[in-house]
């Protein structure tokens, strides 16, 4: 039977609490044997920091999770000299997991920007979505194409969609950049100092 794989995109600048919250519930609410992180090196429609480097945010992600056995942090997107637009990681996962329809782990504000990503819907045809709530936040999740499924039947097809109850902490990385003293309670005690270094104003 082939495994039921979580992959979480993004770009971790930086990786904090919230991340470890959605793959912790992901794990859980899903049923997943596995969670890919999958760190971007140039995104697409956003600019990084310039703080971290790739190679830091992906350090911080191995410590984050290096004790738990079922998540595996992916190097596909750093190690690709352009950004690397989702699809194509999708496209990348299909290809050498022929077997496998993947769910994309996404919080409810990634899933309301869906539509301008490149290539959109194709996505349907690779993935099933699962969307996560963040705390204070109460927009509607509105589905648009994707067809609701439920968190634990057969993933025999893509193109469905899970809205996960779990409801992320209310912290984003915007937030830790913008005041990282402030904010440092929500970063992984094992990073937390070299963090602070990485993103303290200059």
């Amino acid at each position: 039977m082939p495994k039921r794989i979580g992959l979480f995109g993004g770009s971790f600048d930086p990786p904090h609490i919230g991340h470890k919250a959605l793959v912790d519930a992901a794990l859980q609410e899903l049923n997943l044997d596995e969670v890919w992180i999958i760190p971007v090196g140039l995104p697409v429609h956003r600019q990084l920091s310039g703080k971290a480097t790739a190679e830091q945010r992906f350090a911080w992600l191995n410590t984050m999770f290096g004790d738990d056995l079922q998540v595996r942090i992916v190097d596909w997107e750093i190690n690709h000299p352009q950004a690397t637009p989702a699809i194509a990681t999708l496209l990348r996962f299909r290809a050498e997991n022929p077997s496998t329809i993947p769910f994309w782990l996404m919080g409810l504000d990634s899933f309301l920007d869906m539509p301008s990503w490149m290539e959109y819907p194709k996505h349907q045809q690779l993935c099933n979505l699962a969307v996560f709530q963040r705390k204070g936040v109460k927009e509607t999740l509105e589905t648009d194409s994707w067809k609701v499924i439920s968190a634990h039947q057969p993933l025999t097809k893509a193109g469905g969609i899970v809205k996960v109850s779990s409801a992320l902490p209310a912290i984003s990385a915007t937030q830790i950049r913008q005041d990282p003293n402030k904010y440092q309670a929500h970063l992984h005690q094992d990073t937390c100092n070299a963090i602070l270094a990485c993103y303290a104003s200059d």
